[in-house]
């Protein structure tokens, strides 16, 4: 019950941090994010220990809402993008193996190495859960997870520390052979050594998945973890309806023959 009462204790400090900087930063700001997604990582370890407590559903709903609201709020950048559309039922992007090849095909293997290949629901005893992860859900539906976490703030503001042989670690690393996902982005896993529940997001600058996939993230979650949808928060970037994603200069292109 301490432990209970720490998360919860912590959680109401977030909270009450994220409400002062959505006024002196914007609501939709990097610090209002960062600040949010540790509250509602501490609820869902509440929720573990304790249940679903009056108010604590509630709380979390409240909590994923306004992530999900910045983020639905956050601009993306137009310009050139190695990535394109090469299968559509399911959605399957590649990125460029050009590309790759000049950044990053030197040390993916030793990415691959530390890559989980998530094939059951047990989590590994020397997995980091309640940290953010690097994941891409592959072009053959496989959950494949980097295991070196990341704190929050280098989630939020970037994963400026994240490096093999000083190479920055990228998502077409944990796929070299193909350079194909259905979608990416970062995971957090709760509990262990079963998961009691999920939050992820699609925010991958080099896959750049759409709207859409939120429900590839679901759907496998749902069938490795046997976690249900209730208990599993994904955020998608941008706002974009999968219409105004496809037509967007900015993101995927189609294949050409």
């Amino acid at each position: 019950m301490v432990g209970d009462n720490h998360y919860l204790a912590e959680a109401d400090r977030l909270m009450a941090a994220a409400e002062q900087a959505a006024v002196r930063y914007g609501p939709s700001s990097q610090a209002v994010v960062f600040l949010k997604y540790e509250e509602l990582i501490r609820l869902w370890h509440v929720h573990l220990s304790v249940g679903p407590a009056p108010g604590m559903r509630e709380r979390l709903a409240r909590a994923a809402a306004e992530i999900r609201a910045a983020y639905a709020r956050e601009l993306t950048v137009r310009h050139e993008h190695p990535t394109r559309v090469v299968g559509e039922d399911p959605l399957v992007i590649e990125f460029d193996r050009a590309v790759f090849q000049d950044r990053y095909a030197g040390v993916a293997r030793t990415a691959v190495e530390q890559t989980w290949h998530v094939r059951d629901a047990e989590v590994p005893s020397d997995f980091a859960t309640g940290a953010p992860h690097m994941f891409v859900i592959d072009d053959l539906g496989r959950l494949l997870i980097w295991r070196r976490r990341f704190n929050f703030r280098e989630l939020i503001f970037g994963r400026a520390k994240s490096h093999i042989h000083g190479v920055p670690v990228a998502h077409p690393m944990l796929v070299p052979d193909r350079l194909r996902v259905r979608t990416a982005g970062e995971i957090v896993l709760i509990g262990s050594p079963h998961v009691h529940a999920i939050v992820a997001n699609t925010k991958s600058g080099h896959f750049r998945p759409p709207p859409s996939t939120e429900t590839v993230v679901r759907d496998v979650c749902t069938n490795l973890f046997s976690v249900p949808g209730d208990r599993i928060d994904v955020f998608t970037v941008g706002g974009l309806s999968d219409q105004e994603y496809a037509g967007s200069t900015h993101r995927l292109v189609e294949a050409t023959p």
